[in-house]
């Protein structure tokens, strides 16, 4: 049998280059989640065209209800609405699966030349699993890892691509863009790009790259760097124990999942706190 996850976010498909594609409720955003589900589409045809017996879909962009769920064949799941990570829950992940793909994903905050950069929150600029700098597709690659799954395609802008192939070697990629500045790339039709991530997906089925998960082990060190405004004051305000100084939060723990879902409910936390004080 063979089963996949599949996590999603919006800012590095095709065709989206700006916020106001990329955010619920913005002006063009119905045009971002068609360029969302055409890739998404693409994607899960191609696993399916290619033997996938069963796909997870996790969608982590926003809200976390951005599928279309009337688009997508029977043997998908989707997790929707974005429930936080747990200690013993990381986003519908386990053993049982050959392989993470990661759909729209982009490069770390303060890549240069980035296309939409950040990692997670606008109030990140830096996340760090025991000293290497990583952004969403570092940390998403570490939770698989945590068990045992590897992460075996992306897709997104090319930087995006980039940072990926550099933490994993032998990695599968598809760039749907060519980032150029952090609100301008070269984009391509949904035609090329349908069948870029199709054939991609349909080659993983068939023969997964060689590539190992990525597991960090014998503990978990998580530096989380953030910038000044109503969040960090927020955070500091519940949370000053778990800082180092007026920006550094650090976390320690068995996992990264471990780690990550303790951040994710002192964010919660402190987002509620950061909108109450307004």
């Amino acid at each position: 049998m063979k089963k996949y996850m599949i996590r999603c976010d919006i800012e590095g498909v095709t065709g989206v280059v700006s916020l106001a594609q990329a955010v619920p409720g913005e002006s063009e955003y119905a045009f971002g989640k068609q360029m969302f589900m055409s890739d998404l589409a693409a994607l899960v045809e191609g696993l399916n065209r290619g033997g996938a017996d069963e796909i997870w879909i996790y969608d982590e962009h926003c809200d976390g209800r951005n599928i279309d769920l009337s688009a997508m064949p029977k043997n998908v799941t989707a997790i929707c609405g974005k429930p936080p990570y747990r200690a013993d829950w990381s986003g519908g992940l386990d053993r049982t699966f050959d392989g993470l793909l990661l759909l729209g994903f982009h490069s770390k905050w303060g890549t240069p030349g980035g296309l939409l950069p950040h990692s997670y929150e606008p109030d990140i600029c830096d996340i760090q699993l025991n000293g290497v700098s990583v952004g969403e597709i570092g940390m998403e690659a570490a939770i698989a890892g945590d068990h045992d799954v590897p992460l075996l395609l992306i897709v997104g802008d090319s930087a995006g691509v980039a940072e990926a192939e550099r933490l994993i070697p032998g990695i599968a990629g598809v760039s749907v863009k060519t980032s150029i500045t952090e609100h301008g790339g070269g984009c391509f039709s949904t035609a090329k790009t349908s069948a870029m991530i199709h054939g991609a997906a349909w080659g993983i089925v068939k023969k997964a790259p060689a590539v190992k998960p990525y597991r960090i082990t014998g503990g978990v060190r998580c530096e989380i760097s953030l910038l000044e405004g109503s969040y960090r004051t927020a955070f500091a305000k519940l949370h000053r124990p778990a800082m180092t100084d007026e920006r550094t939060v650090v976390i320690n723990g068995k996992t990264a999942t471990d780690v990550w879902a303790r951040y994710w409910q002192m964010k919660l936390a402190a987002q509620a706190e950061a909108a109450q004080a307004k």
